[in-house]
């Protein structure tokens, strides 16, 4: 339970300390009804940061892969979802690896546009003295398509900054699925 904040851990230790000694669990029963403290407590992290997720503005959220971390702790905490961990990981993957192509597609798209008007301007300075009217012309053409990639380069960041969103939403979206507001669903 390092990960959590000590306000955090001293309120779940209090609770289930309450719990165990009204209830009058022995240890057994404890850890039927828990699982084992260790499985406990990666529940009760999975449950704090998906709880926290929901809450932060979404400048200040976590990355999307600590996120798919805690997710994937919290269903490994249960031997019975050790199967639905192993989907989940692979769904978490090809989202992943999905959106890291998307980006990278689009970085290599408005660097190509840049590589581009490079060699346009540098043709049509070799062009001008062969013909000036030409010359002018594919210097003309990247200086525009430099243009363009001026434009273009907050609009494709922004795009990127998109796509993280949408995959952090996707793993949270996934994680409100597999892990419940109260732990591991054992319904599965």
């Amino acid at each position: 339970m390092k990960a959590l904040p000590e306000s955090e851990i001293s309120d779940a230790m209090l609770y289930y300390e309450q719990y165990f000694y009204e209830g009058q669990l022995t240890d057994g029963q404890a850890v039927s009804e828990f699982g084992t403290p260790k499985n406990l407590a990666r529940r009760l992290v999975a449950d704090y940061y998906m709880d926290e997720a929901r809450d932060v503005p979404e400048e200040n959220q976590k990355s999307p892969l600590g996120l798919a971390k805690i997710i994937i702790l919290a269903l490994l905490a249960s031997p019975i979802l050790i199967p639905v961990a192993i989907t989940v990981i692979a769904l978490i993957f090809a989202i992943v690896v999905t959106f890291a192509a998307l980006a990278f597609s689009l970085i290599v798209l408005l660097g190509s546009f840049g590589f581009a008007a490079v060699i346009c301007v540098i043709g049509g300075i070799l062009v001008l003295t062969q013909s000036v009217l030409g010359g002018l012309f594919y210097i003309a053409a990247g200086i525009a398509v430099i243009g363009g990639f001026i434009l273009l380069w907050p609009l494709v960041m922004s795009m990127v900054k998109g796509l993280k969103h949408w995959v952090f939403v996707m793993i949270r979206w996934i994680g409100k699925k597999t892990v419940g507001r109260k732990g591991v669903q054992d319904d599965a």
